[in-house]
């Protein structure tokens, strides 16, 4: 491997799948590094324990129990690919558990994934009461405040107010079942305070299923869990949750897809 530094940087952008929802996250960085591995792409090393693995840098991090669509990786190469090659490679020793979107060649010292993402969209199809409706989401994003003591590993309590952090919230009874391509439904360049969330068909299994869409504010220390803010708003079933996308501020505070 040459250890001269890295020739060009792949963003990488994976499907979480069915079948990885169960790993953590240190899990699912090991997973996508045994990928690229496998690919046989000429990789910048980096130290890992007392071997080396692929010089890599990854995204928010993400909950056990998750599905997604929005899993960004950016890869160093040693030596120069193009977008079309890294993409063959790594899609030719896809498993079960990933499946690469896209990849996309940025420049080097380009800012870092979880540097530059604000926000993520969850879907979370669920079981909720009878007579549940959009009418009680709306009476939670009408709530002044909506405060949720999160227990820290080390037994520590935190107040923390999540109605700051919720852009968006919409319930639809009548959506299709979530699976790829996910078309995104926020358009390009919407405020992020109160813009509208668009309903339409969109694939979740394949029956109907009952849905939240939840728009979640990423903050240092006080980000929230999309079950968390569903239990505030109803007790429900949760039979499946999927990161859909995530997205940035533009410097007019406008929502964009990352």
């Amino acid at each position: 491997m040459n250890d001269n530094g890295p020739r060009v940087r792949i963003r990488l952008k994976f499907a979480r799948l069915a079948a990885a929802r169960n790993l953590s996250h240190l899990e699912q960085i090991k997973a996508l590094r045994n990928l690229v591995i496998a690919s046989g792409l000429r990789y910048s090393p980096v130290k890992c324990g007392r071997g080396r693995a692929p010089r890599m840098a990854f995204g928010p991090a993400i909950s056990v129990g998750y599905e997604s669509r929005c899993e960004y990786a950016d890869l160093y190469l040693a030596e120069f690919a193009g977008d079309e090659e890294v993409r063959q490679k790594i899609k030719a020793v896809s498993s079960e558990c990933y499946e690469l979107i896209a990849a996309k060649r940025v420049p080097i010292f380009f800012p870092s994934i979880e540097a530059s993402v604000n926000a993520a969209e969850y879907i979370i199809k669920a079981g909720f009461p009878a007579g549940f409706s959009q009418k009680e989401v709306d009476s939670f994003l009408a709530r002044p405040d909506a405060f949720y003591e999160k227990v820290k590993p080390s037994g520590a309590r935190e107040t923390i107010d999540v109605k700051p952090l919720v852009l968006c919230a919409q319930y639809d009874p009548a959506a299709a079942a979530l699976a790829a391509p996910f078309p995104g439904d926020l358009p390009q360049g919407t405020p992020h305070g109160g813009f509208p969330c668009v309903r339409g068909p969109e694939a979740f299994d394949t029956a109907p299923a009952h849905v939240l869409k939840l728009v979640l504010k990423f903050e240092p220390k006080k980000n929230v869990k999309p079950e968390i803010v569903l239990n505030m708003i109803a007790r429900a079933d949760i039979n499946r949750i999927v990161r859909k996308e995530l997205y940035w501020f533009d410097s007019k505070g406008r929502l964009e897809v990352f």
